[in-house]
């Protein structure tokens, strides 16, 4: 029996079964989704064949920088985005570890918010000393999109305000083909396979493809099937999900 079935049983309850009889196709989801289920050390083990050893090294190096961590976490503090737009959790310091192994040219993501992922990312680069990242976001009257990230590091940040299906083919067409692409803007199924049909042709062949918040539908899952690429290769911690493009 496999490692994800053993988990599955697990976490099974009665009531669960209880509501997967009334709504079976959101049971069939979770399962899904469950079986690609891993942790922040294994999930660069398995997209990228590196080893946790360094990944747990990247992970040390983080907590040193404590200086950016807690200037971002304060701002968030201080100036808490709006109910639909919450940052990341855990899932920004696995960017963080991701830009630092991949070194990549350019990233482009859509969903900024507050900017705490945009912000792990912009740091690792210039750990780095290599990479560019384009952000799309719509515009707030509340809040200016990536307000925590620190300005020592907006120099490496080109952000664009609007629409991804007004922007996206254009960056696209601009800046690709791209190292990295991260869907954190408007979860609806629509929205998701918009952008995952946009931009998976301008991903470098072996280039990284993430989404957040996947369980809400089941775009990663139908786009999966749409480009032939097996439902195996997908990883996901918390609600962050990757697939490595294949070569």
């Amino acid at each position: 029996m496999s490692r994800w079935i053993l988990d599955a049983l697990r976490h099974i309850r009665p009531k669960h079964v209880f509501k997967s009889i009334l709504r079976p196709k959101r049971a069939i989801r979770e399962i899904k989704y469950r079986y690609t289920f891993t942790s922040i050390l294994n999930f660069p083990v398995d997209l990228l064949g590196t080893t946790k050893l360094r990944v747990r090294e990247l992970l040390d190096e983080l907590e040193r920088e404590k200086p950016f961590v807690e200037s971002v976490y304060t701002n968030l503090e201080a100036h808490p985005p709006s109910s639909e737009r919450w940052p990341m959790t855990l899932e920004a310091e696995l960017l963080y570890v991701l830009i630092r192994l991949i070194e990549p040219e350019v990233v482009v993501e859509t969903g900024v918010g507050a900017g705490k992922s945009s912000a792990f990312i912009l740091n690792a680069m210039q750990k780095n000393g290599y990479g560019l990242l384009y952000s799309i976001d719509l515009p707030n009257e509340k809040d200016s999109s990536g307000w925590v990230i620190p300005e020592n590091l907006r120099d490496r940040w080109d952000l664009r305000l609007g629409s991804s299906r007004e922007l996206l083919g254009s960056l696209l067409q601009e800046k690709g083909p791209i190292d990295i692409f991260l869907h954190d803007s408007d979860h609806s199924y629509g929205n998701m396979m918009f952008e995952f049909r946009t931009v998976w042709q301008f991903i470098k062949r072996n280039g990284l493809f993430l989404a957040h918040d996947v369980g809400r539908n089941d775009a990663l899952f139908d786009f999966c099937h749409e480009v032939n690429v097996s439902w195996t290769r997908v990883r996901t911690f918390h609600v962050l999900s990757g697939i490595i493009k294949p070569s």
